[in-house]
């Protein structure tokens, strides 16, 4: 018998999936038992640089940030709100691609490096995180398995992608506008250190943004 909390995990991943696939509810309770329910407090790590990675989440409450550490400085390479996937997408991905397999020498470096990225809760956060061990199972086992990873897949590219081009094309105060316009609650828990970094300019600079907008 299905938990009534597990109907609600279910019903909250129907949602978010639907409009990229549709199916049976069934097909999601059966998802929801490869789930696990993590909750972090704030700055607390849910993934240390230089580590493997060992789940992906789905926030359900809070926020984290991706980050890479220079010259003793936290840059941040993205913010991750409900509704996003967080976790090191690089590291999975190096796990799963067997080193043997693999020819040319500029992939080859891609897997010889741990990854450098570490995720932080921004605030008190809640995932539901499924472990690299069961997404490969998933998707060797199951075709359902297959087409939600393929998506997982295609919804951090398409994000990637769209960040990387915003970055090129738009400026700092364009970006700031467009993630207000897009997350006004979640934004102001955000530390504005990380915004600042995200967005590549300094804290003070986007103060100034910040009043012009308010202005």
């Amino acid at each position: 018998m299905v938990l009534n909390n597990d109907n609600i995990i279910a019903g909250k991943l129907k949602s978010f999936f639907e409009p990229y696939i549709q199916v049976d509810s069934d097909v999601w309770q059966g998802f929801v038992q490869y789930l696990i329910v993590k909750k972090f407090k704030k700055n607390e790590l849910i993934k240390a640089s230089n580590k493997k990675e060992t789940h992906l989440h789905f926030i359900t409450k809070g926020s984290a940030g991706l980050f890479v550490s220079k010259d003793g400085h936290d840059i941040c390479i993205d913010l991750c709100y409900a509704g996003h996937f967080t976790g090191d997408y690089y590291s999975l991905l190096q796990q799963q691609t067997p080193k043997q397999d693999v020819a040319g020498n500029e992939v080859s470096a891609l897997l010889q490096h741990n990854s450098p990225i570490y995720v932080m809760a921004l605030e008190q956060t809640e995932t539901l995180a499924i472990s690299k061990d069961d997404l490969i199972r998933l998707y060797k086992q199951s075709e359902i398995g297959k087409i939600l990873a393929g998506k997982i897949a295609e919804l951090l590219y398409m994000q990637k992608q769209y960040q990387q081009i915003e970055i090129l094309i738009m400026t700092a105060e364009q970006r700031y506008m467009q993630m207000l316009q897009q997350y006004p609650d979640m934004l102001q828990k955000t530390a504005n250190k990380h915004i600042a970094s995200y967005l590549g300019i300094s804290p003070e600079s986007l103060s100034r943004i910040k009043k012009k907008a308010a202005s």
